[in-house]
Protein backbone atom coordinates (compact mmCIF):
# COMPACT_ATOMS: atom_id res chain seq x y z
CA UNK A 1 0.00 0.00 0.00
CA UNK A 2 3.11 2.55 1.00
CA UNK A 3 4.13 1.97 -2.79
CA UNK A 4 0.29 3.05 -4.07
CA UNK A 5 0.99 5.70 -2.29
CA UNK A 6 4.19 6.84 -3.04
CA UNK A 7 2.77 6.98 -6.51
CA UNK A 8 -0.15 8.90 -5.99
CA UNK A 9 2.65 11.90 -4.14
CA UNK A 10 5.00 12.17 -7.29
CA UNK A 11 3.08 10.83 -10.46
CA UNK A 12 6.50 10.67 -12.33
CA UNK A 13 7.80 8.05 -10.67
CA UNK A 14 5.71 5.96 -12.00
CA UNK A 15 6.05 7.48 -15.31
CA UNK A 16 9.54 6.95 -15.02
CA UNK A 17 8.78 3.19 -13.67
CA UNK A 18 6.67 2.59 -16.30
CA UNK A 19 8.84 3.81 -19.11
CA UNK A 20 12.34 1.64 -17.53
CA UNK A 21 9.68 -1.63 -17.53
CA UNK A 22 8.81 -0.87 -21.00
CA UNK A 23 12.02 -0.09 -22.57
CA UNK A 24 13.28 -3.63 -20.70
CA UNK A 25 10.63 -5.57 -22.02
CA UNK A 26 11.47 -4.23 -25.96
CA UNK A 27 15.19 -4.84 -24.94
CA UNK A 28 14.47 -7.82 -24.03
CA UNK A 29 12.09 -9.15 -26.65
CA UNK A 30 14.66 -7.68 -28.69
CA UNK A 31 17.62 -9.94 -27.08
CA UNK A 32 15.48 -12.78 -27.58
CA UNK A 33 14.28 -12.86 -30.89
CA UNK A 34 17.88 -11.75 -32.02
CA UNK A 35 19.44 -15.27 -30.31
CA UNK A 36 16.57 -17.02 -31.20
CA UNK A 37 16.86 -16.59 -34.56
CA UNK A 38 20.61 -17.14 -34.76
CA UNK A 39 20.97 -13.54 -35.16
CA UNK A 40 25.07 -13.85 -34.71
CA UNK A 41 25.24 -16.43 -37.45
CA UNK A 42 24.09 -13.82 -40.00
CA UNK A 43 27.57 -12.10 -39.33
CA UNK A 44 29.52 -14.86 -40.77
CA UNK A 45 30.15 -15.76 -44.55
CA UNK A 46 28.38 -19.38 -44.09
CA UNK A 47 25.83 -19.83 -46.60
CA UNK A 48 23.92 -22.51 -44.12
CA UNK A 49 23.40 -19.06 -41.80
CA UNK A 50 20.81 -18.00 -44.77
CA UNK A 51 18.93 -21.16 -44.51
CA UNK A 52 18.00 -20.39 -40.62
CA UNK A 53 14.93 -18.96 -42.22
CA UNK A 54 13.03 -22.37 -43.57
CA UNK A 55 11.84 -19.71 -47.01
CA UNK A 56 15.75 -20.28 -47.97
CA UNK A 57 16.06 -23.85 -47.50
CA UNK A 58 15.01 -24.49 -51.79
CA UNK A 59 17.32 -21.43 -52.73
CA UNK A 60 20.46 -22.91 -50.97
CA UNK A 61 19.75 -26.25 -52.21
CA UNK A 62 19.79 -25.03 -55.60
CA UNK A 63 22.78 -22.94 -54.52
CA UNK A 64 24.71 -26.32 -53.13
CA UNK A 65 23.65 -27.56 -56.85
CA UNK A 66 24.27 -25.19 -59.11
CA UNK A 67 28.09 -24.11 -60.52
CA UNK A 68 29.19 -21.85 -57.86
CA UNK A 69 28.82 -23.28 -54.52
CA UNK A 70 32.76 -24.21 -54.67
CA UNK A 71 33.69 -20.40 -55.44
CA UNK A 72 30.90 -18.62 -54.01
CA UNK A 73 28.81 -17.93 -51.15
CA UNK A 74 25.22 -15.75 -50.85
CA UNK A 75 27.76 -12.98 -49.38
CA UNK A 76 29.79 -13.20 -52.02
CA UNK A 77 26.95 -12.37 -54.73
CA UNK A 78 24.46 -10.44 -52.80
CA UNK A 79 26.31 -8.05 -50.34
CA UNK A 80 29.11 -5.40 -51.62
CA UNK A 81 33.29 -6.52 -51.02
CA UNK A 82 33.88 -3.27 -49.19
CA UNK A 83 33.53 -3.33 -45.20
CA UNK A 84 30.83 -0.59 -45.00
CA UNK A 85 28.76 -1.33 -48.06
CA UNK A 86 29.03 -5.23 -46.77
CA UNK A 87 27.55 -4.72 -43.06
CA UNK A 88 25.30 -2.07 -44.41
CA UNK A 89 23.30 -4.23 -47.02
CA UNK A 90 23.21 -6.86 -43.97
CA UNK A 91 22.00 -4.78 -42.04
CA UNK A 92 19.38 -3.77 -44.47
CA UNK A 93 18.37 -7.13 -45.24
CA UNK A 94 17.92 -8.05 -42.14
CA UNK A 95 15.64 -5.78 -41.01
CA UNK A 96 13.52 -6.26 -44.43
CA UNK A 97 13.34 -10.24 -44.08
CA UNK A 98 13.02 -9.80 -39.72
CA UNK A 99 9.48 -7.57 -41.43
CA UNK A 100 8.45 -9.91 -43.64
CA UNK A 101 8.53 -12.74 -41.83
CA UNK A 102 7.00 -11.53 -38.92
CA UNK A 103 4.50 -8.95 -40.19
CA UNK A 104 3.35 -10.16 -43.91
CA UNK A 105 2.38 -14.01 -44.60
CA UNK A 106 4.65 -16.88 -44.14
CA UNK A 107 6.13 -18.54 -45.85
CA UNK A 108 7.01 -15.24 -47.96
CA UNK A 109 9.03 -15.41 -51.01
CA UNK A 110 11.99 -13.00 -51.41
CA UNK A 111 12.89 -11.98 -54.70
CA UNK A 112 15.76 -9.06 -55.45
CA UNK A 113 14.61 -5.48 -55.32
CA UNK A 114 16.38 -2.89 -57.91
CA UNK A 115 19.30 -2.31 -54.94
CA UNK A 116 20.33 -6.01 -54.64
CA UNK A 117 19.97 -6.17 -58.88
CA UNK A 118 22.75 -3.58 -59.27
CA UNK A 119 24.71 -5.68 -56.03
CA UNK A 120 24.76 -8.78 -58.15
CA UNK A 121 25.88 -7.64 -61.66
CA UNK A 122 28.66 -5.57 -59.98
CA UNK A 123 29.77 -8.61 -57.84
CA UNK A 124 29.30 -11.08 -61.17
CA UNK A 125 31.25 -8.89 -62.84
CA UNK A 126 34.10 -7.82 -60.09
CA UNK A 127 34.82 -11.76 -60.63
CA UNK A 128 34.57 -12.59 -63.91
CA UNK A 129 35.51 -9.09 -65.27
CA UNK A 130 38.97 -10.55 -67.72
CA UNK A 131 36.05 -11.42 -70.03
CA UNK A 132 32.78 -10.15 -68.87
CA UNK A 133 33.38 -6.67 -69.29
CA UNK A 134 33.87 -7.19 -72.77
CA UNK A 135 31.15 -9.21 -73.59
CA UNK A 136 28.08 -7.37 -71.91
CA UNK A 137 26.55 -4.08 -72.80
CA UNK A 138 24.15 -2.93 -70.14
CA UNK A 139 22.56 -0.02 -72.63
CA UNK A 140 21.01 -3.46 -74.56
CA UNK A 141 18.12 -4.59 -74.00
CA UNK A 142 17.53 -7.64 -76.27
CA UNK A 143 16.15 -10.48 -74.37
CA UNK A 144 16.19 -8.91 -70.82
CA UNK A 145 13.09 -9.66 -68.74
CA UNK A 146 10.51 -6.86 -69.09
CA UNK A 147 12.72 -4.16 -71.22
CA UNK A 148 15.52 -4.42 -68.71
CA UNK A 149 19.03 -2.87 -69.24
CA UNK A 150 21.04 -7.24 -69.88
CA UNK A 151 23.00 -7.76 -67.08
CA UNK A 152 24.72 -11.05 -66.59
CA UNK A 153 21.72 -12.97 -64.88
CA UNK A 154 19.83 -11.59 -67.87
CA UNK A 155 20.94 -15.09 -69.99
CA UNK A 156 22.93 -17.01 -66.26
CA UNK A 157 19.29 -16.59 -64.38
CA UNK A 158 20.53 -19.88 -62.76
CA UNK A 159 24.20 -19.73 -62.37
CA UNK A 160 23.73 -19.21 -58.45
CA UNK A 161 20.84 -20.28 -57.99
CA UNK A 162 17.61 -21.12 -59.54
CA UNK A 163 14.86 -19.23 -57.44
CA UNK A 164 14.25 -16.03 -56.33
CA UNK A 165 15.75 -13.59 -58.52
Amino acid sequence: MKLVEKFKENPSSLAVLILIVSFGLVIGHGIFTFVYAKGFSYMSDDPAACKNCHVMNQVYESWMKGGHQHVATCNDCHVPHDFVGKWMMKAESGLHHGYAVTFKDNPVSFSANEKSKRIVQNNCMTCHESYATHAIDATMSAGAPANEPLSCVSCHRQVGHAHNY
